[in-house]
């Protein structure tokens, strides 16, 4: 959801009154904070017992800071200090005792590498894990005391299965998202969420929610779905942070699921800002999306945002991007969508009579829905009478939206 500009003034009070030292507060930690994430390719039989450790530089000595198990067969992302250097260390817990046994595999970075600040400068490596790899005594001994680390999670999902009433898609786990984006990684995590266990006979469909949005907000178009063709997937993420950052994380993310699983499509729904996020990770992946639906998007951004990042002191960064024709917006759109895409752009107003300039869905002017450069590279256009939110669970917005699943696609 996003602010009418009649609300913002009440959203204004809101954040002064009640969120503006926690996104104070939220925007101070997460600028200290910076990471290490990649692979670390091995032979082990069980991923599940892969540890990365960060040991940071202390004086002459290296102290375990944080670890983490892999995410996937193969990847890691790992929350350290920003501003210090660190050795980056990968070994086998085959017992899962928390410590390096002398049997166990390790292998360290060549170089140890200094953090930047924020994930837009994370830094990428890759270790090879070979069965005979061992540490020297002064780095396996730092290795020795992991259990008396307290750490600092930054989840990551990768197709873990669950359902929509999971509390991490609730509507404050969502609210969280946006007021609180570095409080939602630490909490809450990234990544995307099977609703039941895959299937490789199935089209993944992934659906990604809009500013301060949640899956179950996706309930009554997930439940729509034809289950002998396709299979709901969703994407979680902090909807307050840059649209740049959640768009190269969907990119990472699918790609880590191609990896694992070998899938040969993915369809793409959703809603709101979201559609921004889509589209940016669409232009971006590897393989083509044959079906990619948007429902009210502001494509060309909402002028509450501009206003908060003019007149607050402490700004949702996702703002930046979502002020009306911003830097980000007139970026996707230098770009076209790829030729095998086909993009349904769902566009809503609450009053069909009211003129084009000042249509609305109680949320998103019209015009935003609806920029000349998102016409042109839809294959279809389709208008609702509804509000902003109501289209999800609309009937006519949802036999629109079976039909054009039904419909064959290349490949098909």
């Amino acid at each position: 959801m996003l602010f009418t500009a009649g609300a913002l003034a009440a959203a204004l009070l809101l954040l002064t009154s009640c969120n503006l030292l926690a996104l104070h507060r939220d925007l101070r930690d997460g600028a200290a904070a910076g990471g290490v994430a990649g692979k670390v390719i091995h032979s082990e039989s069980d991923a599940s017992t892969i540890v990365v450790v960060g040991l940071r530089e202390e004086g002459d000595a290296w102290v375990a800071d944080n670890y983490v198990h892999l995410a996937t067969e193969q990847d890691f992302l790992l929350r350290l200090v920003a501003g210090k250097r660190y050795v980056i260390v990968a070994f086998a817990d085959r017992n899962d005792n928390h410590r390096l046994d002398d049997d166990e595999p390790a292998v360290v970075l060549a170089d140890p590498v200094a953090v930047a600040q924020g994930w837009k400068g994370i830094t990428k490596i890759s270790l090879t894990l070979a069965p005979a790899g061992r540490l020297d005594p002064t780095t396996a001994a730092a290795l020795q005391s992991l259990e008396k680390i307290e750490q600092r999670p930054l989840p990551v999902w990768i197709g873990e299965t669950t359902d929509l009433d999971d509390e991490r898609f609730s509507a404050e786990s969502g609210s969280m998202g946006l007021w609180r984006p570095f409080e939602f990684l630490t909490n809450v995590g990234i990544g995307i969420f099977f609703l039941e266990p895959y299937d490789p006979q199935r089209i993944p469909v992934l659906f990604v929610s809009g500013a301060g949005g949640n899956p179950w907000e996706w309930r009554a178009m997930i439940d729509a779905l034809d289950y002998s063709r396709y299979q709901p997937w969703v994407f979680v993420y902090p909807s307050g942070q840059r649209l740049a950052d959640s768009a190269v994380v969907l990119e990472r993310c699918v790609t880590a699921v191609q990896r694992e699983y070998g899938f040969g499509r993915l369809y793409v729904t959703a809603h709101s800002m979201g559609g921004l996020v889509a589209r940016d990770f669409i232009q971006r992946n590897a393989e083509p999306v044959p079906v990619f639906v948007s429902l009210v998007t502001p494509w060309r951004g909402h002028r509450a945002a501009a206003l908060g990042v003019a007149r607050l002191p402490a700004v949702v960064p996702s703002w930046v991007d979502m002020q009306t024709d911003s830097e980000y917006q007139r970026a996707i759109f230098a770009r076209q969508l790829p030729a095998a895409t086909a993009h349904y752009l769902f566009y809503a107003q609450t009053d069909p009579a009211q003129p084009f300039a000042r249509a609305t869905d109680g949320t998103i002017a019209v015009s935003s829905q609806l920029p000349a450069d998102a016409v042109r590279d839809a294959r279809e256009v389709v208008g609702f009478t509804d509000s902003h939110t109501g289209v999800l669970n609309n009937p006519a917005v949802i036999a629109t939206y079976r039909r054009i699943l039904r419909m064959p696609t290349d490949g098909q």
